[in-house]
């Protein structure tokens, strides 16, 4: 009686040396910049230059700063890509930072509005 080979569950993974081309919309793009503005939420100004330093030098020990730098790398490649395919739009800086500000002071809102219980009242 031959012996019968036991069938294996598999999982793919992705070879360590593939590079992957992603097709990405700016909405998509958006989304990681308030991921990125979630997980750096609460850093200093200090926190900022000290993990710049480390970045910079190649010497991360916090957690925290090698998912910022992974971040960054990923919003960095989507701007190459977007100028290189000439999907940039030059704007004043005032007007950005005007921008900025008010999609900030939205998401504030939205999040203050998520975080208010509703007022209940006595029966």
């Amino acid at each position: 009686m031959s012996e019968e080979k036991k069938s294996e569950d598999v999982v793919g993974v992705i070879k360590e040396d593939a590079i992957v081309n992603i097709p990405m919309s700016t909405g998509y793009y958006k989304r990681i910049q308030g991921l990125l503005n979630a997980h750096l939420e609460g850093r200093t100004k200090e926190d900022f230059e000290k993990a710049h330093t480390a970045i910079k030098e190649q010497n991360i020990t916090e957690g925290w700063v090698f998912h910022y730098e992974t971040l960054l790398i990923l919003c960095n490649e989507f701007e190459k890509t977007a100028r290189a395919h000439n999907f940039i739009d030059e704007v004043p800086l005032s007007e950005y930072q005007k921008t900025v500000e008010e999609k900030m002071k939205e998401i504030q809102s939205k999040e203050d509005d998520e975080n208010t219980a509703p007022e209940v009242s006595p029966a």
